[in-house]
């Protein structure tokens, strides 16, 4: 059952990554590599800006939730959403003001036109932001997922709209605030209707609430900064039309979060029940399922994405961003560190303090070492250098993780993941490897001349195939049996 709710918001966002993914596609078309370039340096400060100011609702949510009275859910929720409300208000002034300034001070800012718009997108943004936790929280899996997909979908009608209609950064902006209003208008509605509308009592816990939530909020700061500090520093040391392919390269290995998001929004408040409940076995039993079925993923990804990487973005973006490809096979090797940077468990038992600390030192660290290498190395490398330090860091940030979990459900560390059926996947994944990447040489070498899209199309169906196969003999899938495929289509 726990399987098939993950797999429920999987395929959810996966339809809403391929919706999502479909509007770089057709935004690289229709704008400028210069006015793609400030679009996307718009969104990094939203999303950096956002992180700070949601003040840690989506997991205070996750951790108060479950260990609530149904009668009392109501006054969490409306002190969820009160405090979004004010952080919103708060966001748009800061933003008025900050445009004001540079009218006085910097007349001719290039960011100056856009600050207050980008303001109110950011604070309709925030309103919406913990919807679907709620929906999940409520057991309604299967609501959260259209929701999920129908904002992709929104997204992907207004946006492309936008760049057509004015194809420019500030198009952009219209459009994004278009579609915001609507997702923060349909949010709202729900949570009245389903919460606020006859009434909410019983006594206040805010101050409870703040102290769990703003640690939190404070960590998924720093994070973003963390994980974003190579675009930072790109946009600080290189045009805007390098920031664009820069982008395009390092869409892919956060963009995959949604799966490790969509199982930590079904598995951390079960280890927070757990926890409360002293059960630590239970929680390193969810733990250890959750780190094998999600290596069973994201260990294939990464060698098949490895594999028609070229292609892929050529397809995808055309040639113009064929120099993303680089940046993109660097931050591949993120991808096998997901499984295993899993902070649920210290969500869970409440450790927010040590995630934060930890969370700032990995910032300090990737920050120094991506700036020591974009000022020491030369020519291209200058521009590799950065996500090389991201990966790098973020790989330490995993074992200080994975380590201080295992001291939580005081086991060893040896037995805090099912490490052979995790060796027994990498190889299969690599094996499977082999014969897709030999299309792609044998094509380069006999000069055979493929089209990208029907050597893109080639290697994933041979991958596929072999995976499967190679899966199915050695034991790490059972494609055969009944429980396994109705988890594949749980609906």
């Amino acid at each position: 059952m726990l399987a098939r709710r993950v797999v429920v918001l999987i395929y959810g966002r996966a339809i809403a990554f391929g919706l999502s993914l479909a509007i770089p596609i057709a935004l690289t078309r229709l704008l400028l590599k210069e006015e793609y370039g400030t679009y996307q340096q718009l969104v990094l400060v939203y999303v950096s800006i956002q992180a700070l100011l949601l003040l840690g609702t989506p997991q205070s949510l996750q951790y108060f939730f479950p260990r609530m009275e149904t009668a009392e859910r109501p006054q969490l929720i409306r002190q969820t959403w009160g405090l979004l409300g004010l952080a919103s208000l708060f966001i748009i002034l800061f933003f008025w003001a900050a445009q004001e300034i540079l009218e006085v001070w910097q007349h001719n800012h290039p960011l100056k036109q856009y600050l207050l718009l980008l303001g109110v997108y950011t604070g309709l943004m925030m309103l919406a932001a913990p919807f679907q936790n709620l929906l999940v929280l409520e057991d309604r899996t299967v609501a959260a997922m259209w929701i999920t997909i129908g904002f992709s979908l929104l997204d992907l009608v207004v946006l492309p709209l936008a760049a057509w209609l004015n194809p420019s950064a500030m198009g952009m902006v219209h459009g994004i605030l278009v579609a915001a209003t609507i997702k923060a208008l349909i949010v709202l509605i729900y949570i009245f209707l389903r919460y606020l509308r006859h009434g909410v009592s019983g006594e206040a816990f805010m101050r409870k609430q703040l102290a769990y939530g703003i640690p939190v909020g404070l960590t998924a700061l720093v994070y973003v900064i963390n994980f974003n500090i190579d675009k930072y520093l790109v946009s600080l040391f290189f045009s805007t039309s390098i920031f664009a392919v820069y982008y395009i390269g390092s869409l892919w290995a956060p963009v995959f979060g949604w799966i490790t998001f969509s199982a930590s929004q079904v598995v951390t408040p079960r280890m927070s029940a757990a926890h409360k409940e002293g059960r630590l076995s239970e929680m390193e039993r969810l733990y250890g399922e959750s780190v094998r079925n999600l290596a069973l993923v994201f260990l294939p990804f990464t060698v098949v994405l490895a594999v028609i990487a070229q292609p892929l973005i050529i397809s995808l973006f055309t040639a113009d961003y064929a120099a993303a490809v680089p940046v993109f096979m660097i931050y591949l090797l993120l991808l096998p560190s997901r499984p295993f940077s899993l902070g649920w468990v210290l969500m869970a038992s409440g450790q927010t303090r040590f995630l934060f600390k930890l969370a700032v030192l990995m910032a300090i660290t990737n920050a120094f070492l991506s700036y020591t290498l974009l000022v020491t190395l030369e020519g291209d490398m200058r521009l590799l250098g950065i996500p090389i330090a991201t990966v790098t860091v973020t790989w330490l940030s995993t074992i200080f993780v994975t380590r201080q979990t295992a001291w939580t459900l005081k086991i060893p560390f040896a037995r805090l993941c099912p490490w052979r059926a995790i060796g027994t996947t990498t190889l299969v994944s690599l094996l499977a490897g082999a014969p897709a990447a030999s299309l792609w040489v044998l094509d380069d070498y006999y000069d055979i001349g493929l089209k990208n899209e029907m050597l893109l199309g080639s290697c994933l169906v041979v991958y596929s195939l072999v995976f499967l196969w190679l899966a199915s003999r050695l034991g790490v899938l059972d494609i055969r049996n009944r429980k396994f495929l109705q988890i594949l289509w749980p609906f």
